[in-house]
């Protein structure tokens, strides 16, 4: 018994460790808290046959939908981890990753804002400061973001525009070359912190 217990502990080591990469510390503590009663969970499922499915996709894609919800909450489904985490090929992880977005678009939209809020205001004092020197109009800042936060930032700007006078609005950011899932902006800071006012305004 005590040799289960002790391979027992060692899966949920070795299982903690590869699903907290790059992790938040909300995911980490999600992980240590509920991955061995959500794994038992999935693995009954399948035993009493409630949640069975006609090919190995559909399982995976359930099993991964899940850890989303349970574990990975303040995440979006991004290609990199999936690879990272799930020893998925990489065309079979970016598959995967659209598909979980499409199931719940509002739920990544939702942490895809709050990624492009997180990213922007770590040079929001960088901006204030060209603002008060004039410069906010040349000062440009390179900030990376994901697919789903990328998005995000062009409807911003869109709409933004569209309720600013042509010749008072903000150079949009521009795009540059990248490597990876990442997507990197040259972002001006006058541009940034009119961003940063609506996605302020629209949390009210």
């Amino acid at each position: 018994m005590p040799a289960k217990n002790a391979r027992l502990a060692e899966l949920i080591e070795q299982a903690n460790a590869t699903l907290a990469q790059d992790g938040s510390a909300p995911t980490k503590k999600n992980i240590n808290d509920k991955l061995p009663d959500l794994a038992t969970e999935l693995m009954l499922e399948w035993l009493v046959a409630e949640k069975r499915f006609d090919s190995q996709s559909q399982q995976v894609e359930y099993w991964l939908s899940r850890f989303y919800e349970e574990l990975f909450s303040d995440e979006q489904p991004d290609t990199s981890k999936i690879y990272q985490r799930f020893s998925l090929s990489l065309p079979r992880a970016a598959y995967l990753c659209r598909l979980l977005r499409a199931r719940r678009m509002a739920q990544w939209r939702k942490a895809a804002r709050q990624e492009l809020q997180t990213q922007f205001e770590r040079n929001r004092k960088k901006a204030e400061e060209a603002k008060k020197a004039g410069q906010d109009h040349i000062q440009e800042f390179d900030i990376s973001l994901s697919s789903g936060a990328a998005d995000e930032l062009r409807v911003i700007y869109d709409r933004m525009s569209e309720s600013i006078a042509e010749h008072e609005r903000p150079r949009p950011p521009r795009a540059k070359p990248g490597f990876g899932n990442a997507k990197w902006f040259s972002v001006p800071a006058d541009t940034l912190l009119l961003v940063l006012g609506t996605l302020k305004g629209d949390a009210k």
